[in-house]
């Protein structure tokens, strides 16, 4: 048999395979040079690992992985693209860095701050986020599943787009967090506080919102359909054309709530509290004593016609609710329907003879009406059923106060504030029969009294002001009209008081400025004429001074006011 010696051949062959191999090796390595570079800095890379203290670091597409990086500083850092699987960046600085793209799966992240970081896109897939700091972070688009967020703060953070699959959120701070695209399928938010989060269209149907802290959010146009919101706190949140079709809403906090729109269809409302001027005409569970409730606080807002729809529809629930009554029969009064007033009451009375509330709100009424006797006598009668109700004490005692018996005014006023050292009615009527008394730094302590115990009551500001005006302290005076004025833009004798206060502190332009904002409301209003006519005369402006003179002196006139008329003349005279 004939051998045939193959080895030079494969030599030659291999050699010629190698060197060609070496060839396209020797072309390809400046160009994987290349790439490594532009993926890492290593000498970033080294001074990371050496110090952990890295700020401002061109890390992008560094692999760093499993890595343990506890307490680093990697503030404004630019890590794009970045392998952080498995790291340990425990209490570690990531403030401002950019972390948009990287990978984050499983890494512990316990008590790191990443406020104002861009983590647009990044995986933190089943990632330890606990107690960490999201404060103003991008996390767009986002992989948050599994994530551990208990403790962690995401205050405006932006998590549009995000995934939150199984994400616990209890005890979460999510202030003022947009989540309008957030996929929220499966995540616990009870007791998760939402307050001012953007929750617009979110599909929320059957999540538990127990307890949640939703005030001020933005729920327009979200589907809420059979969620529990039992308790919870929504006080100013926009619910414009939610839908809150078989929702738990009871003992839920709706005051100020924007319900423009929202569907109540089978919702539990009982227990909740709300001041929405109307509510839709969909067939939800509520009881008398909660419409009575609700009409009690569109009254505190002065609205009584819409307080008495509200009170209308507690008595079609039940009949025989004397509190709806009563307190129906005082809105009707507040808009002078007295007869309807009294009616009210004495169907009260009707059901119970000694519903102490319906003899004081008809005492209210008939004192309205100036039948000074019998407001008296309902005021007594009310005492006599329940000798500690404060408020019919100091329906007594304005009583006194129209009828300028001061001493027995403060009397009854005293002790209606014994009874209850809050009652703003009682400190007002003895505000005012102090400085009757002329006992002015008393009337300022009590018109302080019942301005912190009352919301926005523009009289007791009026009169605090003509008070201190009395003693010379013209500039708090002028505080208080200013006050007054911006509760009602109308108020004119809180324009007047100050027009004059003006004109005391010599700031006379500003004088007629105000006489001109009475007459433009009241063109018969003599004193404001006057008191422009004087602020005028200190401008050295004698004609337009003489002309609101003269037009003050033609309503005296009609008025049969001779006092008044002769000052006037007396002015001109001079002129």
């Amino acid at each position: 048999m004939k051998f045939i010696n193959l080895s030079s051949k494969t030599s030659t062959s291999q050699k010629t395979i190698f060197k060609s191999l070496l060839i396209v090796l020797s072309f390809l390595t400046p160009i994987l040079f290349t790439i490594s570079i532009r993926a890492e800095k290593p000498e970033h890379v080294k001074q990371l690992i050496d110090t952990k203290k890295c700020r401002r670091c061109d890390l992008q597409g560094a692999n760093l992985s499993r890595q343990n990086l506890q307490g680093a500083d990697l503030s404004n850092a630019e890590l794009q693209r970045s392998n952080l699987s498995r790291v340990n960046l425990k209490n570690a600085n990531l403030s401002s860095a950019n972390l948009s793209r990287a990978d984050l799966d499983n890494s512990e992240l316990n008590s790191a701050n990443f406020s104002y970081a861009d983590l647009s896109g990044v995986d933190l897939n089943s990632a330890d986020l606990s107690n960490a700091n999201l404060s103003n972070a991008n996390l767009t688009n986002a992989n948050m599943t599994g994530v551990n967020l208990s403790g962690a703060s995401l205050s405006n953070v932006r998590l549009s787009g995000a995934r939150l699959e199984h994400v616990n959120l209890r005890g979460v701070n999510l202030s003022g967090v947009d989540l309008s695209s957030v996929d929220l399928r499966n995540i616990n938010l009870n007791g998760v506080n939402l307050s001012n989060v953007n929750l617009s269209n979110a599909n929320l149907n059957g999540f538990d919102l127990r307890n949640a802290e939703l005030r001020n959010a933005n729920l327009s146009f979200a589907s809420l359909r059979n969620t529990d919101l039992s308790n919870g706190k929504l006080r100013g949140a926009n619910l414009t054309n939610a839908n809150l079709s078989n929702a738990n809403l009871r003992g839920t906090e709706l005051l100020g709530v924007n319900l423009s729109g929202v569907s109540f269809q089978g919702a539990d409302l009982r227990g909740a509290n709300l001041d929405a001027e109307r509510l839709p005409n969909d067939t939800f569970q509520a009881d008398a004593s909660d419409f009575s409730r609700w009409g009690n606080n569109r009254f505190q807002k002065r609205d009584f016609r819409n307080a008495i729809a509200y009170y209308d529809r507690a008595i079609t629930i039940d009949s025989r609710n004397t509190d709806a009554y009563t307190n129906r029969g005082l809105a009707k009064s507040q808009l002078q329907d007295y007869s309807g007033a009294l009616a009210d009451y004495n169907k009260a009375l009707e059901i119970d003879s000694n519903f102490a509330k319906a003899y004081n709100n008809r005492g209210i009424t008939r004192t309205a009406q100036q039948d000074y006797s019998n407001a008296l006598a309902d005021f007594n009668k009310a005492i006599s059923i329940n000798s500690s109700y404060p408020e019919a004490y100091a329906g007594k005692a304005n009583i006194h106060r129209l009828q300028k018996d001061y001493a027995a005014a403060i009397t009854q006023a005293s002790e209606a504030l014994r009874l209850n050292p809050k009652l703003a009615l009682a400190y007002y009527t003895r505000g005012f029969a102090q400085f009757s008394l002329k006992n002015y730094q008393a009337a300022i302590k009590d018109y302080d009294k019942a301005i912190d115990n009352s919301e926005a009551w523009a009289e007791a500001f009026l009169n605090r002001g003509m008070a201190r005006y009395a003693i010379g302290e013209f500039k708090d005076a002028t505080k208080d009209f200013d006050r007054a004025i911006d509760i009602d833009n109308n108020y004119i004798d809180a324009y007047y008081q100050r027009s004059i206060t003006r004109f005391a502190r010599k700031k006379f332009e500003d004088a007629v400025k105000d006489c001109d904002r009475i007459i433009a409301r009241n063109p018969n209003h003599a004193e404001a004429y006057e008191n422009k006519g004087n602020s005028l005369l200190n401008l050295k402006k004698k004609v337009e001074a003489k002309q609101a003179l003269e037009q003050a002196l033609k309503i005296y006139s009609q008025r049969n006011d001779n006092d008044s008329s002769k000052r006037i003349q007396q002015t001109l005279t001079k002129l």
